[in-house]
């Protein structure tokens, strides 16, 4: 609840400041606090709207990025970049925490999705899990003969047990889950598109170039975003005219033409192998 929310970062505090040794000090974290929860209380959706959304998803990324910033994922020095060995577990193990709680939370209170493009997203809520479990596929631990691209499409694969560890396997998973007897191709035509590239590497390129543009380059995302003394917003504009997002995200060929995407379609429809890439439907 609310109030077990406010205890709980009540107590918190009262110990920190047990251990700050001056009022200052007891001030500033004070202020961390109330940072950190800025970022935390939004990562679950709207509590109004009752919708979530991946302005949501990217409450909680820069609440983990605060948390890199004031050295609690270990980094040290605290200034310091944390390095792979950290950052992976985190990316992989809370998010996938994150992501049961999300679902349990849509799931119980019905959450519309927020901002979503149907089933031209990735799916109705999430973006980042998708690029972080592709990011995960290109170890040579996991990406090899049994779990590629194509691999989504094996039902019996993935409800296996390595699959159980795979990311993107389980983001698969869980659509198809929620959307029984409708056809893939149906309910998440970009995914099932992507699933014709050749590996992970490629699939993790254009997923980051559309979490760029229809994400952050998205006005109605960004400016839900808090900024603080860890977050800050110090940067100069880069550019002054209004950016587009990018209508070429997945290139799969040597030559640079995109693959079978949502806006590479032919004008009946129908969807060719490659072909030059169009606008996606919502930027028209």
């Amino acid at each position: 609840s609310e109030m077990g929310e406010k205890a709980a970062v009540a107590d918190g505090y009262e110990c920190d400041s047990i251990l700050a040794s001056s009022e200052e000090e007891k001030a500033q974290q004070k202020k961390v606090i109330v940072e950190l929860q800025a970022y935390l209380l939004h990562s679950f959706g709207h509590e109004v709207r009752l919708d979530y959304g991946t302005g949501h998803e990217c409450s909680f990324f820069v609440f983990l990025y605060s948390l890199c910033k004031i050295g609690i994922l270990g980094n040290i020095p605290k200034t310091s970049t944390p390095s792979v060995n950290i950052l992976a577990p985190v990316a992989l193990s809370i998010t996938s925490k994150y992501l049961e709680i999300c679902r349990g939370i849509q799931d119980e209170y019905m959450l519309e999705p927020a901002g979503s493009h149907g089933v031209w997203g990735l799916d109705d809520y999430h973006c980042i899990p998708f690029y972080i479990g592709a990011c995960q596929m290109q170890n040579s631990a996991y990406e090899g003969a049994d779990f590629t691209p194509s691999s989504i499409h094996n039902d019996e694969l993935l409800g296996s047990i390595e699959a159980a560890a795979m990311m993107y396997f389980q983001c698969i998973r869980y659509i198809k889950h929620l959307k029984k007897g409708v056809p893939f191709f149906e309910s998440s035509p970009m995914l099932y598109d992507i699933s014709q590239m050749a590996n992970f590497t490629k699939i993790s390129g254009g997923l980051m170039r559309l979490f760029e543009g229809e994400v952050l380059d998205k006005k109605p995302v960004v400016q839900h975003f808090v900024f603080g003394d860890i977050f800050k917003a110090s940067w100069a504009p880069s550019q002054n005219h209004q950016r587009e997002a990018p209508s070429r995200t997945f290139v799969n060929e040597p030559h640079g033409v995109s693959t079978v995407a949502p806006w590479a379609m032919k004008r009946d429809g129908s969807s060719p192998q490659v072909m030059p890439p169009t606008k996606a439907p919502w930027a028209k």
